[in-house]
């Protein structure tokens, strides 16, 4: 039950947001037909949510997802890596203080999403680089 109330929010929060974070790519994910994701939330919650954007948009989604062993930090190291060739067109990350190395390291483009006002400005960055749409439990 609590799987799937979890599901349900976080597919809410990202319908709602997920298309205006990729319209920068709109024209030319439109144009490939294709579009690069890569997310270190577990495929279990992001892919119905890809699988509805691809739906709505008809844009396939090429999700590339990160393993348990380098969870948080695989698919950064991975961006970093790819800076003078990047293949990601959006970066959808579980926790923000790598999305802020990111973007002190000049590897991410700001977005100024219409969507972005209805979410605290605590949770956004002032820039446009990222916005936080999810809470994540440590222990």
């Amino acid at each position: 039950m609590r799987r799937k109330t979890v599901l349900k929010c976080l597919a809410i929060l990202l319908i709602m947001t997920l298309p205006s974070v990729l319209c920068s790519s709109i024209t030319e994910a439109k144009e490939n037909g294709q579009v690069v994701v890569y997310t270190a939330l577990d495929q279990v919650y992001s892919e119905p949510v890809l699988k509805r954007f691809e739906k709505k948009t008809g844009i396939k989604v090429k999700a590339i997802y990160d393993i348990e062993a380098t969870k948080t930090i695989g698919l950064v190291n991975r961006i970093i890596a790819e800076k003078s060739r990047p293949r990601c067109d959006v970066f959808w990350n579980n926790e923000v203080v790598n999305t802020i190395r990111l973007k002190n390291k000049g590897l991410l483009e700001p977005y100024a999403s219409p969507q972005a006002r209805y979410f605290p400005e605590l949770f956004r960055d002032e820039d446009g680089y990222w916005c936080g749409f999810a809470a994540r439990a440590r222990v």
